[in-house]
């Protein structure tokens, strides 16, 4: 059972964390602009799915011990680089036409959409670092099992993120239709989620191993 008092901060360091747009933001904002509101949400899912893997392997201690291996660390390092670079090909090379009209399935499905989600946040080892960080200072041993109480803040954390990006998708994605009839619009988002990638991929490629 987590303790209330830590429970109470922990929510409100939650609204600074899914107030501030990140990564995952990013990808899920340009997947909504060039696929649709439903391939928004299910990145969005995917996303957060990540969020409560990395708060159970923090209960478990597996993130703890990753960082503790120089190899381990390198290899989800560079994968996440190499991920990141390959996302801002894509964003870069993206269409400044949109079909509406074009279902989702003839894009590969709502699972691509969830399984890119997922990829993106587990790739970042910073991520494993951030809960790492974060946890111990909201988790009370004393209070019951470590990983039950990090499972509880790993979905609330999710569960606040789904809400509130989940309300921005929903907004961007009635506003489509208006977006996709300018090229111009179109292509400045396009190159502003690349130039985002390749930023995030060459940030994460100069860190240190914490």
């Amino acid at each position: 059972m987590l303790d209330p008092h830590s429970f109470y901060l922990f929510l409100g360091t939650a609204v600074v964390l899914v107030l501030t747009p990140g990564p995952d933001t990013v990808l899920i904002l340009s997947r909504t602009l060039a696929s649709g509101t439903l391939a928004g949400l299910m990145t969005l899912l995917g996303t957060q799915a990540g969020n409560v893997i990395h708060a159970l392997l923090a209960g478990v201690g597996v993130s703890a011990i990753v960082l503790l291996v120089p190899s381990a660390y390198a290899v989800l390092k560079a994968a996440g680089v190499v991920y990141l670079l390959y996302l801002a090909i894509q964003a870069w090379r993206a269409s400044t036409r949109l079909d509406l009209d074009m279902p989702l399935s003839a894009q590969g499905g709502p699972r691509r959409y969830f399984v890119q989600g997922l990829v993106n946040n587990l790739a970042n080892p910073k991520m494993i670092a951030f809960f790492i960080a974060l946890f111990p200072q909201f988790i009370r041993p004393e209070q019951g099992a470590v990983a039950t109480q990090s499972l509880v803040l790993g979905v609330t954390l999710a569960a606040m993120a789904v809400m509130w990006i989940g309300f921005v998708v929903l907004a961007v994605g009635r506003m489509r239709a208006r977006i996709a009839t300018s090229p111009a619009v179109l292509c400045m988002a396009n190159r502003l989620a690349a130039v985002t990638f390749a930023a995030l991929a060459l940030r994460l490629a100069a860190q240190r191993s914490p």
